[in-house]
């Protein structure tokens, strides 16, 4: 089904802000349950709360679900921008979608250590809450990881905002800080631990705020200039078939 620019710019800004409700009530169980450096404990609350630990994974899984559909609209909105970059853009989107719905297979998989089995009998009870709770650290190891991609793609959507005639260019200056802070991050946990432990929230949470944050306000507020954007889409038409 065809939509006009508006609804699409609003579709993409409105299902951009509500994944953020699974995802943002998976880190809440995890910061639940989980007990910073003590195995034993994070195994007891999970094993206490195991609907709930459930229920985590797969509230990360819809929201996962849902980013991505967010993703296909902004790529339909950026397409008369540049349909080579709005397709690179989707492509990091989907692999760092990817990348993070292995959360959701760690968790699982920590959750069969701590409820043992048959399988799990040649291990004391030490060692599968370890080796639970190495899958647990995992997690957000993994989230690290998409975040790389998410930045890239970020930054790609700076550029297609700056390319576009539809949108404010002060938008596009904004998503570069979110992107950097996205890819800053990524690589810190890689490169340094520590140094990615204090830069956090301020990165990437607050630059994450300060550009995706104002770019989906714009789309669900403002939307686009429908006029200019049928426009820009004739010429990129016009150019596609020379």
């Amino acid at each position: 089904m065809k939509t006009t620019p508006r609804v699409t710019a609003r579709l993409a800004g409105a299902l951009n802000v509500i994944c953020a409700v699974p995802a943002g009530f998976s880190v809440f169980v995890l910061q639940k349950l989980v007990v910073r450096g003590d195995p034993a404990a994070t195994a007891a609350h999970i094993l206490g709360s195991e609907g709930l630990f459930r229920l985590g994974f797969v509230a990360d899984i819809v929201g996962i679900m849902i980013f991505v559909a967010s993703g296909l609209f902004l790529y339909q909105l950026f397409k008369p921008a540049s349909r080579s970059l709005a397709l690179l853009m989707l492509f990091f989107y989907l692999i760092g979608s990817g990348i993070q719905t292995l959360n959701s297979l760690q968790d699982l998989t920590a959750l069969l250590f701590l409820k043992g089995g048959t399988a799990m009998a040649a291990l004391t009870a030490a060692q599968t809450q370890a080796i639970a709770y190495v899958f647990i650290k995992m997690h957000s190891l993994t989230y690290d990881l998409a975040l790389a991609f998410f930045g890239v793609a970020t930054l790609l959507i700076a550029c297609l905002v700056l390319n576009s005639t539809f949108l404010p260019r002060v938008l596009g200056f904004l998503l570069v800080i979110d992107g950097l802070g996205y890819l800053t991050f990524a690589f810190s946990t890689l490169l340094s631990p520590p140094l990615a432990v204090r830069m956090y929230p301020y990165i990437p949470m607050l630059t994450a705020a300060i550009g995706e944050g104002s770019l989906m306000l714009w789309l669900i507020v403002r939307a686009v200039n429908a006029q200019r954007w049928e426009e820009q889409a004739a010429a990129a038409a016009r150019q596609d078939g020379l």
